[in-house]
């Protein structure tokens, strides 16, 4: 299902921009202009929250620094996009909502897709936060986790014919594509959350995952935890006591609506199709979207691996590093998805058992070669690796279609996106990132 339109943030967003803009055309003087950098659109991952705050007070990163020839031309602060797809619905959905939340219009899956899956072929109309998309306007796109996946699906559906020829659709509407953690070729730990081994789609009605999707659903939709967050605690503390009626009314709610869910939990047709976010995340989705999927020309790809195991040189298994920071749940998924084999009466097996050793090194959540990118092989013509985080715009060369690839170890799955917005790491990442758009843009507007 899509989800719930923020419409308080959207106008409060708005509001912001016009405030700008009004103190700007005070203060400019009649020879300038003012150039607006490409927009920057942020897609969330699996169960992702819903909330802007997400990603953290990224407008300060993201101010301009008027470095420009010309002294009559100033640039405008880099707008963010925050779009909110279904946080457990499949590729195919999320790329879609996505296509509409920017562009505007109602959501429209696909007369085939609908039927094939057995929902409804219309969702939502959405007013559009950036109509003019196109082409000639593109946008970046910042993906975390299944979010970047996302993105890709999104570009590949872009050049097919799914969407309505008047909204001009095409995959150089995309002008980056960056992906974090992004389990770009799928992700073993799915099985191990409850997603079956075999190819029919099925999720375990009472595994780990089944109930976490369950519980997600029911919080997200009622209580609202991004002024939980660091750097709205101190606001968080004042609502809590001044509000406390109605936050004790909103729990009685959620906790009315978790049981009509778990009521209805074995039930539900979520977990016996292959229409979901789960079998999305599995080897054998992403083997099958890679099979027809393709990089463009004039798009600019990025990844950043993480990774926080070291290899057993006894078993050739994989084992998280110990640390005090790294959560106990993330700690023994990684040893398991570290060393997880598909049983043996799997029928068709994605991977062999021979190639299974390139699978184990992983960050938390993901394989670390699934991170890298969607091909399966590296060549120069397809991607170039780096360590580390990139320092310095000029240091950096960048080239449209092909992958930079920037590996990071000692890094979890959350280490340069999460809520907690506060490590020195995450934000050299975000500064590094802004730097990137900046030589981007400086690229495409000469």
């Amino acid at each position: 299902m899509p989800p719930e339109l923020f419409d308080n943030e959207l106008i409060q967003y708005k509001l912001t921009e016009t405030e700008h803009d009004l103190v700007r055309s005070l203060n400019m003087n009649e020879d300038e202009t003012f150039v607006e950098p490409t927009p920057v659109v942020f897609v969330e991952g699996f169960l992702g929250p819903g909330k802007p705050a997400y990603w953290g007070p990224l407008e300060k990163i993201f101010s301009s620094s008027d470095d420009r020839n010309n002294k009559n031309q100033k640039l405008k602060n880099r707008r963010c996009i925050y779009i909110t797809p279904g946080c457990v619905s499949s590729l195919h959905d999320r790329a879609i909502e996505i296509f509409y939340q920017i562009k505007g219009g109602r959501v429209d899956y696909g007369e085939e897709h609908s039927k094939k899956y057995g929902h409804s072929r219309y969702g939502r109309e959405y007013p559009g936060l950036y109509p003019e998309w196109s082409a000639s306007k593109p946008l970046h796109f910042l993906g975390h986790s299944l979010g970047g996946v996302t993105i890709w699906k999104l570009q590949q559906l872009l050049a097919s014919d799914i969407f309505p020829n008047y909204l001009n659709p095409h995959p150089d509407m995309i002008l980056s594509l960056t992906a974090v953690s992004s389990p770009l070729k799928g992700s073993q730990s799915v099985y191990l959350l409850g997603a079956t081994t075999d190819s029919t789609g099925k999720v375990r009605p009472f595994s780990f995952g089944a109930w976490l999707d369950h519980w997600n659903l029911s919080f997200r939709k009622n209580w609202d935890f991004s002024s939980l967050l660091p750097w709205n605690i101190k606001k968080a503390t004042n609502t809590l006591i001044e509000e406390k009626n109605e936050l004790m009314q909103e729990t009685a709610n959620s906790l009315c609506l978790t049981y009509g869910l778990l009521q209805c939990l074995y039930k539900s047709p979520w977990f016996n199709c292959v229409d979901n976010a789960p079998y999305d995340m599995t080897i054998h989705a992403m083997k099958e979207l890679n099979v027809t999927s393709k990089t463009f020309e004039k798009t600019f790809y990025r990844t950043y691996v993480a990774s926080i195991t070291c290899e057993d040189h006894v078993t050739n298994y994989h084992q998280p590093k110990f640390s005090f920071s790294l959560p106990i749940p993330i700690y023994f998924l990684s040893k398991y998805t570290g060393s997880f084999k598909f049983p043996e009466n799997t029928p068709d097996p994605p991977i062999s058992y021979e190639e299974m050793y390139k699978w184990y090194e992983n960050d938390g959540i993901c394989p670390k070669y699934s991170q890298v990118h969607p091909h399966h092989d590296c060549s120069p013509d397809k991607c170039k690796h780096q360590k580390g985080l990139p320092e310095g715009a000029a240091l950096c060369k960048i080239e449209a279609g092909i992958w930079d690839v920037w590996e990071n170890d000692n890094t979890s799955h959350f280490g340069l996106i999460s809520v907690c917005y506060e490590s020195h790491k995450q934000k050299l990442f975000f500064k590094g990132y802004k730097e990137y758009l900046d030589q981007i843009d400086k690229l495409y507007n000469r």
